[in-house]
């Protein structure tokens, strides 16, 4: 006791409790008891009642870091402002499970000379033996908190190994007690989670799903976290951002996942790390595993990424047939699609350094050839493709049908429910009644607004096509040509098309021959190699023939009687185009042949 002085009695002492969760609190009620009991220790050791601060406003609070620990912040604060001659805690990791804070806290009490008291002791901070036994207690506070930590780590994987331990849990799926995970007791809610699954494979991207729910005025699921089955079912909009996460979830797929986040092994340098813990056939699942892994592949196809060796990316609205399919023949990047303000297409590739321009190919010589093989690939199969597509629109349609026919029903239930809640209820007790009419009023609006919408769904184009339909979708199948360039096919729809038969186009620019190597390897694996004519450089396009009638007649006619003279002895540009006074005028002076004089004509009255 002779380290407590008159100048450490004089000041405040300052009782700080802790412990580390609510339920600690709510339950672990003698810890609390012996932290609080401290204070007659502090009477005992000479300190006034008045004079003992209890600090208790970081209960429930960690103490493995200071951030959000007001209570001990505050603390530290009055140490440094030298108002505290004693800190008393029951033990070290009461007041810190950091060596960072802990060791901030024995500097600053020992620069105000503050005494740190314990259920043990009376330390000095300035003394070396007693910093030295605080330095390893909070050592052995931080050690010990680690050792906890991987141990709860390494039993909850442990659990997790045999498939036991309860993870959180998508919309479509519910936790049940001895058996596990299981698909959501809800026909309506599993119907929905197929729906999804089949746009996803017919439509191609999140958003599309997304926008297709949205636009047929289905609602998706949603359930809490932990798949309880006794929380009630809420119907919301699909979100973009929601699709990908059912897409990307691989317990669809009837895997169990945990901490399917973390890397594939475990972290050498953080024993408390470990990877993911993937188990199959856990449980039933929506998609096949192949599925899943097509889906992810799909997902990562869809990023645009310019630059990248393979980055295909959805189909987009332009105009251009070969977007992110095109490949640069010097570099083997995804070339990047230019739209100019004269509607041209222009493949770009800057290779690795994008301030160099690697290659690049216009449009207009590519995309009319590729165009023309794969129509005349399609044709060989267009009645199939028809009649497949005439499958594949009743059967879309009848899924639609069904999901509004158990909306219906869900809406009927809950009004019936509503109904059987205000009969039950006594007629005197008029509070209840009232609010139980309100909710069944509800209930019927909410009804009728269902049935309004599923009526005005049916009048859309047909939930079933009639006889005369399918005839003249199958004519129109037969000139498959006709409808690819109908006005009512989105080039996006082209481009789908296309990616059904195309892997990818490869382009390179040749100068000899002045072509452009086009390589198209269709999906079977297969490569056909062609060769675009281009359209030489303005130099080069006049034909010889007609250049060195230009040299013959321009020392004595004008570019105007030039003009008329090639035509109407057949020449042509090398745009095939007549030519003129401006057109003369220019392949004379790029080939170096100025006038001198003009020549003058004896018929024109100004000479």
């Amino acid at each position: 006791m002779g380290k407590i002085g008159s100048q450490h009695l004089s000041r405040k002492a300052c009782l700080y409790i802790r412990q580390s969760s609510l339920a600690q609190v709510e339950h672990h009620r003698e810890s609390g008891a012996r932290q609080y009991s401290l204070r007659e220790r502090a009477v005992t050791l000479g300190w006034p009642a008045e004079q003992i601060e209890v600090i208790d406003e970081d209960q429930g609070l960690s103490g493995a870091s200071a951030v959000g620990r007001t209570g001990f912040q505050r603390m530290v604060s009055d140490v440094a402002l030298g108002r505290v001659g004693a800190v008393l805690g029951l033990e070290v990791s009461r007041l810190a499970r950091s060596c960072a804070d802990w060791y901030r806290l024995l500097e600053v009490a020992a620069l105000a000379g503050t005494l740190i008291v314990d259920e043990e002791g009376v330390y000095d901070p300035n003394h070396y033996n007693d910093r030295l036994l605080l330095g390893l207690k909070g050592t052995l506070s931080e050690a010990e908190l680690h050792f906890l930590k991987q141990r709860m780590i390494g039993g909850r994987r442990n659990k997790a190994r045999r498939g036991e331990y309860r993870i959180r849990l998508p919309v479509g799926y519910v936790w049940e007690q001895g058996v596990g995970i299981r698909m959501d007791p809800d026909e309506r809610v599993r119907d929905t989670v197929h729906l999804f699954f089949r746009c996803f494979e017919r439509l191609g991207t999140a958003a599309a799903v997304a926008r297709h729910f949205e636009g047929m005025r289905q609602p998706f699921p949603k359930r809490d976290g932990w798949g309880n089955p006794e929380v009630a079912v809420g119907w919301g909009t699909l979100s973009w951002s929601r699709a990908v996460e059912v897409l990307r979830s691989p317990i669809y797929a009837g895997i169990y996942a945990y901490a399917r986040k973390a890397p594939d092994a475990m972290d050498p340098e953080d024993p408390c790390s470990g990877g993911r813990i993937l188990i199959r056939g856990t449980h039933p699942g929506y998609i096949t595993g192949e599925q899943y892994e097509r889906n992810l592949e799909r997902l990562a196809a869809n990023r645009s990424i310019y630059g990248a060796m393979r980055a295909k990316g959805n189909p987009r609205e332009g105009r251009s047939l070969l977007q992110g399919i095109v490949l640069c023949g010097r570099c083997g990047r995804t070339m990047r699609v230019t739209y100019r303000s004269e509607g041209t297409t222009t493949y770009e590739c800057r290779g690795p350094d994008t301030r160099r321009l690697c290659q690049q190919v216009h449009g207009r010589y590519v995309d009319p050839m590729v165009e023309e093989h794969v129509l005349g690939a399609v044709s060989r199969e267009q009645l199939d493709l028809a009649l497949g597509a005439l499958e594949k629109l009743a059967e879309r349609s009848r899924e639609i049908d069904q999901q509004w026919k158990k909306r219906v029903e869900g809406a009927h239930y809950e009004a019936d429910r509503a109904a059987r809640r205000y009969h039950q209820v006594e007629p005197e007790n008029r509070l209840v009644a009232r609010t139980l009419e309100q909710e069944w009023n509800t209930r019927l609006a909410e009804l009728a607004r269902v049935e309004r919408e599923y009526a005005e769904a049916q009048q859309r184009p047909p939930i079933e096509l009639t006889d005369e339909q399918r005839r003249r979708i199958l004519l129109l199948a037969n000139d498959l040509p006709r409808l690819w360039r109908a006005p009512t096919t989105r080039p996006n729809q082209r481009k789908e098309l296309m990616r059904l038969l195309v892997e990818d186009v490869t382009v390179r620019n040749t100068d000899v021959p002045w072509a452009t190597q086009v390589a198209i390897r269709w999906r079977t694996g297969l490569v056909e190699r062609h060769h675009v004519e281009r359209v030489l450089p303005h130099p080069q396009t006049t034909p010889a023939a007609a250049v060195e009638r230009i040299k013959a007649l321009y020392g004595q006619q004008t570019d105007r009687e030039i003009a008329r003279i090639l035509n109407s002895e057949g020449y042509h540009t090398g745009y095939g185009k007549a030519f003129t006074e401006l057109s003369v005028s220019s392949i004379r002076q790029q080939r170096g042949l100025l006038k001198s004089r003009v020549a003058r004509n004896p018929a024109d009255p100004m000479n």
